[in-house]
């Protein structure tokens, strides 16, 4: 009876990785796909501006050849797949990967459905509704491809790229460089040949959707808060304080502690992450089921915490 016990736990154990793979990570590429898709479709591409990073650039390449910005999504995504396979690993490539194709499939496929281009919202002056809801939409997609699994691919892949080289430049720093270029390529692609003011219409309003985005993700995934602290009481310290370290770039204290109900020894890991990593830690602990965590927002973080 004692041997069927561990048995029927570890079966159990499968199943519920199975449910949270299926109920979680499937349900996120479908989501994330189609909003993003959406909001590419009706804001992003009939009211010319480029949203930053690899959708921008699709979108940009669209505005320049007249093809389709799914099939570059698909151009830039299968390549950059490799290397974030092995950069960010392959849960996170595989579903970051898979969001971005359902998306470059939609787009493709919205341009053969009938009456499509009636939903698009395309306002004679003002476009700025237009950002805003395009920058709410990704937003969305954003926080549920993060939550999912830890990552939004696409320049961020490139970002973590450059970070490996060079330690000194920080992912999100990367990554802005990366969105500001795509930004400002927008005042030599759209209204070519006009004036000045009308050729800088598309570099603001992409900043405005990119400010958009930003904060909808921040909102959807832990409020306003700018980093959080997470207490990890575990039997595991070296193989979890690896894991954040090599993975979130985050530094790791190990605290003695001692339960005053059993009077056990056991160590208390103290780190502070950024508030989009969340879900990356809460992945990391699922893998030691006899880990007690506990975070909490820091609305003030003094000192520099990346490893």
């Amino acid at each position: 009876m004692q041997e069927q016990e561990p048995a029927a736990e570890r079966e159990t154990g499968i199943w519920k990785k199975i449910w949270h793979f299926f109920y979680v990570s499937v349900l996120s590429v479908i989501i994330s796909g189609i909003v993003r898709a959406l909001a590419i479709y009706i804001f992003v591409t009939p009211n010319d501006f480029a949203p930053g990073g690899v959708n921008g650039i699709a979108v940009l390449l669209q505005e320049g050849t007249g093809w389709n910005s799914g099939i570059f999504l698909i151009m830039l995504n299968v390549p950059l797949f490799f290397v974030a396979f092995f950069l960010i690993g392959k849960y996170g490539a595989v579903i970051s990967t898979l969001s971005m194709l359902l998306t470059s499939g939609l787009l493709i496929v919205f341009d053969y459905i009938p009456g499509m281009e009636y939903i698009c919202y395309q306002p004679e002056d003002n476009h700025i509704l237009a950002a805003i809801a395009g920058g709410v939409l990704l937003g969305v997609a954003l926080a549920v491809t993060l939550k999912s699994c830890g990552t939004s691919g696409g320049t961020t892949v490139l970002a973590s790229l450059v970070n490996k080289k060079f330690r000194n430049l920080s992912v999100s720093g990367m990554t802005a460089v990366f969105d500001a270029i795509v930004v400002f390529a927008s005042f030599f692609v759209y209204n070519e040949g006009m004036g000045f003011t009308e050729k800088l219409e598309p570099v603001l309003l992409a900043l405005i959707s990119l400010f958009v985005t930003s904060k909808v993700c921040d909102v959807i995934l832990q409020g306003f808060k700018a980093a959080y602290r997470f207490e990890i009481i575990t039997n595991h310290p070296e193989e979890i304080s690896a894991e954040i370290m090599q993975k979130l770039h985050h530094g790791v204290t190990e605290v003695n502690a001692t339960g005053m109900y059993s009077h056990e020894g056991r160590a208390m890991l103290v780190c502070i992450i950024r508030k989009r990593q969340i879900g990356e830690v809460q992945r990391i602990l699922r893998k030691f089921p006899d880990t007690f965590a506990s975070f909490s927002p820091a609305s003030e973080v003094y000192g520099k915490f990346l490893k």
